[in-house]
């Protein structure tokens, strides 16, 4: 330690000289037995000595610092990687300040403070060759261990590096017992306050060096009088030097310094209206809570973390910017959430692929940083569901203490907006005409009004988000342009008086029919032109990646039905591939030649034709083909319907992945095609085998003739072109 004392010695004389802030060091060196495991202060490494653990938690691990020891010596190290190593009850506690180091199970160490009687907190030590393996006494399968992997330090039940300890090495010399008068944690401080004394005392020899982190914010002169510069965060500390006598030794706390010119108000959003602007999201406890959880733009491409803020009077009132997110609507109808470049995204393909990763993204992706969001007027709550993958929620775990902001399956809890307030008077625009959310079927040239009224009276301003899909004229008269879901907005403008009035509904355009032949991938198109009615429960027909899907598991007693858009022939065939999984009813299948969901309802306004029989259906989640389903001497528009049921304890999972229909062959030639005909696919052919000659049409899926031909007895041969035909009642691939 001699040549340590010199070395401090002389690193003091040139900072007082230079003015500079010197840093002075402690030894920390690496132990190897069970004898030298002392109560004391320790760096904790992996077994290599690369790492050490820091006290930064992220819920379920703490994070790692480089560090390079010279000679098995760890020199002034950091707080953040000090921690305390004391003896209890036979067993070892690990802190640093109030921070444990506590079992939570595998992978699963969270920040905890002190409670008694909880043997989460006690480790229990043994050293081989000079690694140490720590053992949490609450399971004894788990050990405290690090990630080289993935570099973490958590509870790991085998693999993984053990751990090397570094103690703070014993000098013989006195504490110096170091502290500042009268602050003894974290302050925040108004800029206004202009000055206050942050003086420490010591009965070290040494004279004490005062120094702050970042002088834009305050400075503190030798004296120890801390003088207020401007907003932000900066460390104040206090240090001695090493004497003959007394250890180095080192004090400091973090100072907030607080510019009420940056302190921004924000009010909860009570009646459900999202408006552009800015907003603090939470989860807040309950309505007479004192304080919320708010989420920060802290990402590690897993979740968001959180900043827990005091409420006052029901109000949030900070500077954070780190917790203010700008809420827009963008050109596709969905909102995106931003602060700064970071986008809040979902990556997952799926409902359930993709774990429940919360994305910050660089930039605006609909199918990824899209959301929508709507208001639960019972709970109070907002709810944030992705526009990619809608089983998706933005929500907050509160489970385990593993506090996060990420994307859940409805499984969390739902969140609560607070948003920037503003002394300008408010203007709230209203619709005069239009309540919620529009659902039309397309008539080319179609008009409604969709005029609105501002209070005060402020010029309004109409825009569609999509006008290939309608259009809205200065006088709020909107006209339907094509098939699709577009946002129709009224908007008056902001100036020095007035804040920016607002409202929108999403406006959906159905095609009332198709044309022949129709043909639809659920798993990439969505539901397309199809409606979906839910007729009792709570179940529905959702679009999936793997096609449109109805599950009831845990919803109860549900039906629901999914309808297909109008088509229009003499004849018809359809084709569709399905899957089931879990037991539960079968679906069923129907047709209708009067439901108009322009003017009903409900599916029960119209009469329907069963013909489930007429399908070959999914026994498993093998896609399975139904076969043609042929339909003949049709006299009006036409609409298929699936219907789903389940009951309350069983509930089946049924997917349609693509469906397709097509104008069929009349029935007189159908009579000549009889089922004794054999088909055989080709490339380049089809060979049909026939046990009597008879003269056969070859129909493409449009309805067209392609062919009629004569058939000899036994087999035919016959050339065409790569393409899906009808010969007879059967669908024939030609590759």
């Amino acid at each position: 330690m001699k040549k340590n004392y010199f070395l401090h010695t002389a690193i003091l004389l040139v900072a007082l000289v230079c003015g500079t802030v010197p840093v002075w060091s402690q030894t920390y060196k690496k132990i190897s037995s069970i004898e030298e495991l002392t109560d004391g202060k320790y760096v904790i490494a992996n077994e290599k000595g690369e790492y050490a653990m820091n006290s930064t938690n992220d819920g379920k691990f703490y994070t790692h610092t480089s560090i390079s020891p010279i000679d098995n010596e760890i020199i002034n190290p950091d707080a953040s990687i000090i921690w305390e190593i004391k003896t209890n009850n036979g067993s070892k506690t690990i802190n640093n300040g109030t921070s444990y180091v506590y079992c939570a199970g595998e992978k699963n160490v969270p920040i905890k403070t002190w409670a008694d009687n909880d043997n989460g907190f006690f480790w229990n030590f043994t050293v081989t060759s000079g690694v140490f393996t720590v053992q949490s006494v609450k399971t004894t399968t788990l050990y405290l261990k690090y990630n080289a992997q993935n570099p973490r330090f958590t509870t790991y039940k085998s693999g993984q590096q053990n751990l090397t300890l570094y103690k703070l090495e014993e000098t013989g010399k006195s504490n110096p017992e170091l502290t500042f008068s009268g602050i003894t944690g974290d302050i925040t401080k108004m800029l206004a306050d202009g000055s206050y004394s942050s003086k420490a005392t010591t009965k070290s020899d040494a004279t004490i060096v005062y120094s702050s982190s970042n002088q834009e914010v305050a400075t503190i002169d030798q004296q120890g009088t801390v003088t207020l510069l401007a907003g932000g965060t900066t460390v104040i500390k206090a240090e001695v030097a090493e004497t003959a006598t007394f250890d180095a030794s080192f004090v400091e706390y973090t100072l907030k310094v607080t510019d009420p010119a940056a302190l921004k108000t924000f009010v909860k959003v009570t009646n459900g209206a999202v408006t552009e602007g800015k907003y603090i999201i939470v989860y807040q406890a309950s309505d007479d809570a004192s304080s919320v959880i708010a989420m920060n733009t802290t990402n590690t491409k897993d979740y968001f973390d959180y900043t827990e803020i005091n409420l006052s009077e029901s109000k949030i009132v900070t500077d954070d910017e780190s917790i203010m997110w700008n809420i827009n609507m963008e050109s596709d109808g969905h909102y995106s959430i931003t602060n700064g470049n970071i986008y809040v995204a979902y990556n997952g393909s799926t409902a359930t692929s993709g774990n429940n990763n919360a994305y910050a993204d660089e930039e605006y992706a609909s199918d990824r940083s899209g959301w929508d969001i709507s208001y639960d007027n019972t709970e109070q709550v907002f709810m944030f569901k992705n526009a990619g993958v809608n089983a998706r929620y933005l929500q907050f775990n509160a489970n385990n203490n593993q506090y996060r902001f990420a994307c859940y399956t409805g499984s969390q809890k739902h969140l609560t907006l607070y948003k920037q307030e503003d002394s300008r008077t408010a203007v709230e625009v209203t619709f005069n005409e239009i309540d919620g959310d529009q659902t039309l079927f397309f008539t080319k040239g179609f008009t409604y009004n969709s005029a609105a009224t501002a209070t005060p009276t402020r010029p309004i301003t109409y825009s569609s988000s999509n006008q290939e899909v309608a259009t809205i004229s200065t006088e709020g008269v909107v006209t339907l342009v094509g098939a699709g879901t577009t946002v129709i907005k009224a908007s008056t403008a902001a100036d020095n008086t007035y804040q920016e009035g607002a409202a929108q509904y999403t406006l959906t355009v159905r095609n009332t029919s198709v044309a022949l032949p129709y043909q639809i991938d659920f798993k990439t198109e969505g539901l397309g032109d199809w409606l979906t009615y839910t007729t009792e429960g709570t179940v529905e027909w959702e679009s999936t990646n793997y096609g449109v899907q109805a599950n009831g598991f845990n919803k109860g007693v549900g039906e629901a039905y999914l309808i297909s858009p109008a088509v229009t022939a003499l004849d018809i065939v359809l084709a569709f591939s399905s899957q089931k999984s879990f037991n539960g009813n079968d679906l069923q299948l129907f047709y209708s030649t009067d439901f108009d969901p322009s003017i009903m309802s409900q599916p029960s306004d119209a009469s329907w034709t069963e013909i489930t029989d007429m399908a070959t259906w999914a026994t498993s989640q093998e896609t399975t083909e139904s076969g043609n389903i042929e339909l003949h001497d049709l006299t009006a528009p036409i609409r298929f319907a699936f219907k789903y049921t389940c009951e309350a304890n069983e509930a089946a999972r049924w997917t349609i992945v693509e469906l397709s229909i097509a104008k069929g062959q009349p029935s007189g030639i159908e009579d000549v095609a009889t089922n004794e005909m054999k088909v055989i696919n080709g490339k380049g052919q089809v060979t049909i085998e026939t046990a009597e000659a008879m003269p056969i049409a070859i129909y493409a899926l449009t309805g067209a003739q392609v062919r009629q031909i004569e058939l000899v007895e036994g087999t035919n041969i016959i050339e065409l072109p790569a393409g899906i035909y009808l010969i007879g009642n059967k669908k024939v691939v030609v590759f």
